[in-house]
């Protein structure tokens, strides 16, 4: 694993399963350290690790119907790390409780006709020293770089076939047994046009479902908004979209439970993500028309509301294994090809600019 400017980046080719083993050889030191972090915070919760890999053991035939190749990229990781392959599946079905924005815009909304999509990751602070980038070029399909923890668990992704992707967490109430959400992100990266990225995002025997944010070059922009048993699609309004991690399209608020507490529906757990949603959504339409990438960087580096603002900050007065902070920024420029990187919070954070001509 080397570093360009802050970044940790790994470079892969070959087939899925060969790249897995890779991965794991370089990036094997940092899935420990993701590893021994999830006992801890299972051991916190009072479940054993026996437990938890016996739990997800009972996802891995959605796992392996949905996405057999993802499997093998794990077993690969698996000999690469020296880690067990349960250990580490186990790792991708754990449950989490990011908070993310997400914007995306086309050339009826930016200055010059491109298309970006931008995220900020918001995650627990530990999580920041897992990061990795990921350069990518399989031996059948598009070529890529996506951003990573551990080289395990894709997160955000720009393709050669002009396709990027993000995704905000969703609270709902019909999670089951079934695909962990974290499985979709190497469909997506697999995805050769924008509507098999679609097909890939709402498999149909899910456990549960982040809202996947999925754009291509030519403009086409899309949420699919899931939960286990159902979803929305929203569209571009005037050449934007904009997402945190509660449900808008009405036919999805019957599993919203960010609003809910034992007493009722309450603002307390979900009103961070509403100002976030109307202060990225105010930024835009005060944009129309002349959006930058320097716009979406203003965005992202907002502090309305901090420390659950959109640039998110550790509060200190959370329990340790609930502060969150972003962890990384990005804006796929899918016009250029180009993903703009920044490690830890962008308002204080360099970017850099990674290009999938060079992976």
């Amino acid at each position: 694993m080397k570093r360009e400017g802050n970044f940790p980046v790994v470079r892969v080719s070959g087939s899925w399963q060969t790249m897995g083993r890779s991965l794991g050889r370089q990036c094997g030191s940092v899935a420990k350290s993701m590893l021994k972090e999830a006992q801890s915070e299972m051991k916190g919760r009072g479940i054993t690790w026996d437990q938890a890999t016996g739990n997800a053991s009972d996802y891995l035939p959605y796992a392996q119907e949905y996405d057999p190749v993802y499997i093998e990229f794990m077993k690969g990781y698996a000999k690469g790390s020296g880690l067990t392959f349960e250990d580490l599946f186990t790792l991708v079905c754990r449950g989490e409780r990011g908070f993310c924005t997400d914007v995306a815009v086309n050339g009826d909304a930016t200055s010059d006709g491109s298309v970006y999509s931008a995220h900020t990751e918001d995650w627990t602070s530990g999580d920041q020293k897992h990061v990795v980038l990921i350069r990518g070029k399989p031996d059948k399909g598009p070529s890529f770089i996506v951003m990573s923890l551990a080289g395990l668990e894709m997160i955000t992704g720009l393709t050669s076939a002009g396709i990027s992707f993000s995704g905000n967490s969703l609270y709902q109430n019909d999670m089951r047994t079934g695909v962990p959400k974290m499985c979709i992100a190497r469909r997506l990266l697999s995805a050769g046009k924008i509507g098999d990225a679609l097909k890939a995002a709402a498999p149909a025997n899910r456990a549960s479902s982040y809202n996947n944010n999925i754009c291509h070059s030519s403009g086409e922009m899309y949420c699919v908004e899931g939960s286990a048993t159902d979803f929305a699609l929203l569209y571009p309004h005037e050449g934007y979209l904009v997402h945190t991690n509660h449900y808008l399209d009405p036919r999805m608020i019957k599993f919203e439970t960010i609003f809910s507490d034992p007493a009722g529906k309450s603002l307390e757990e979900g009103s961070g993500s509403v100002v976030r949603y109307h202060r990225a959504l105010g930024i835009v339409r005060r944009n129309l028309g002349s959006v930058t990438i320097q716009t979406l960087k203003e965005i992202l580096s907002d502090h309305v509301n901090s420390t659950s603002s959109i640039c998110c900050h550790e509060n200190p007065a959370s329990p340790k294994n609930e502060r969150y902070k972003t962890i990384y920024a990005v804006i796929s420029d899918l016009t250029r090809l180009e993903m703009h990187v920044c490690l830890g919070n962008p308002c204080k954070g360099k970017w850099k600019v990674f290009s999938i001509r060079q992976v």
